[in-house]
């Protein structure tokens, strides 16, 4: 029997896959956990690509629009006037939101994994609502007039954050969770409803019901505005892809507004008046943000330093603690930090998974997957008219595992075209 300082290649795979699904339960929870169990996968990965003699450049079109992205994201910050925080946050951000990408791609390649994968992540996603739940009931929220306009919502005194500390950046989190959770709810119960499942996806039904009821609550709790109406979009997005009856569950947003008088109902009615110190706000920085796209069109300012360059740009609020960190929009956030060519990169990624994965032959695990990630790219782009989540790493990391994922389908389906072609 040989023994070998260094695990075979059949181990290095299996210890990739661990640290994978390790990223996904540890980075909504403890992102510094996240980080470390996502660099020691990339480095096994790398080892595993040198042993295996596997080096080559991506594999498909779609891999050639993630490196895109990420090699124009790193020019862009090498360029900024603030290179060295910008390929830094490039790195912490991009770099490794590629690497988690090609990982889950590559190595979570077979059915048994995609399900160990999504176990990992709805199981990770309950655990986060437990922990925002206790917060909510328990633990005093120091944080509230920071995220609160008080004059307008005086009775709203809580907003669940959990551990992604922020209520927009925990529903944002939610959102992209549920676009995968409720899609394979719609498909399963439509192939039953249809005959065209058998009864043994009965189970994965109810199982999936009260979790899909828990994030939903959960994101109800983080009471923003621009997070339901992303949830909204979707609803729109599931009905007309899956099943039109869908859309009728629209008709109860009048009704609340009429009937519910909470704070629910209250936030909800703030979205069509428009006037609080968040809405103002945001129409203001987004008119400064429009100076910053206007002199760098093509390079941008670099990643991340958008709190760096806004304060030059900036007429609406002055002060030395006003700290501006995203212009609270993804199109323009983008377009000020890697130019018009990053944000083309970025939709094209987004689109082209979405555009992909529908063209998927397979499984009904597949075909709701295909469904979830058209959900998950509503849910981005729209809520990305009033917000920029993706600069939150937990959120980022997450957005790039799910896309990964579904990569990983297109990717079996390459190497299996490629098979019968021989």
């Amino acid at each position: 029997m040989e023994h070998s300082l260094f695990p075979t290649e059949t181990k290095l795979k299996f210890y990739i896959e661990r640290l994978i699904y390790g990223v996904a339960i540890a980075m909504p929870l403890q992102p510094m956990v996240g980080d470390v169990l996502l660099w020691l996968a990339v480095g096994l990965a790398i080892v595993d690509l040198i042993r295996s003699r596997s080096l080559s450049f991506p594999t498909g079109w779609l891999s050639w629009t993630v490196m895109f992205f990420v090699l124009w994201t790193g020019v862009s910050a090498a360029l900024s006037d603030n290179a060295q925080w910008a390929l830094t946050s490039w790195f912490y951000q991009i770099v490794a939101g590629g690497g988690i990408y090609y990982l889950v791609r590559t190595y979570i390649s077979t059915p048994k994994q995609w399900r160990y994968f999504l176990q990992c992540t709805l199981g990770t996603a309950i655990l986060v609502c437990c922990i925002g739940a206790y917060e909510y009931i328990f633990i005093p929220n120091h944080h509230i007039k920071e995220w609160v306009d008080a004059i307008q919502f005086p009775k709203l005194m809580r907003r669940m954050s959990s551990t992604l500390m922020n209520p927009n950046l925990l529903g944002a989190y939610l959102l992209m969770i549920l676009s995968i959770s409720i899609s394979y709810l719609l498909v399963y119960w439509k192939g039953l409803s249809d005959k065209i499942l058998s009864e043994e996806y009965k189970k994965q039904i109810y199982m999936m019901i009260p979790i899909a009821l828990i994030l939903f609550v959960t994101m109800l709790l983080t009471y923003s505005r621009g997070i339901w109406i992303s949830f909204g979009a979707m609803i729109i997005y599931w009905g007309i892809f899956v099943e039109r009856r869908l859309l009728l569950s629209l008709l109860a947003i009048p009704i609340i507004l009429y009937f519910y008088d909470g704070e629910i109902a209250t936030r909800l009615w703030s979205i069509f008046q428009g006037h609080d110190t968040s809405a103002d706000l945001r129409w203001a920085l987004w008119d400064s943000t429009m100076y910053i796209v206007r002199e760098n069109p093509v390079w941008g300012i670099g990643w991340n330093t958008f709190y760096l360059v806004y304060p030059e740009y900036n007429y609406y609020i002055q002060g030395p603690n006003v700290l501006m960190y995203h212009a609270h929009n993804l199109y323009l956030n983008m377009l000020a930090e890697i130019g018009i060519p990053g944000l083309i990169s970025f939709i094209t990624v987004l689109i082209g998974h979405v555009v992909t994965s529908i063209r998927l032959k397979g499984d009904v695990f597949r075909k709701a997957a295909s469904i979830g990630v058209g959900a998950l790219a509503v849910g981005v782009l729209v809520s990305g008219l009033s917000d920029f989540e993706l600069y939150s790493h937990q959120v980022t990391i997450t957005f790039w595992l799910l896309l990964g994922w579904v990569g990983a389908f297109v990717k079996v389906q390459q190497n299996q075209t490629k098979i019968n072609h021989n």
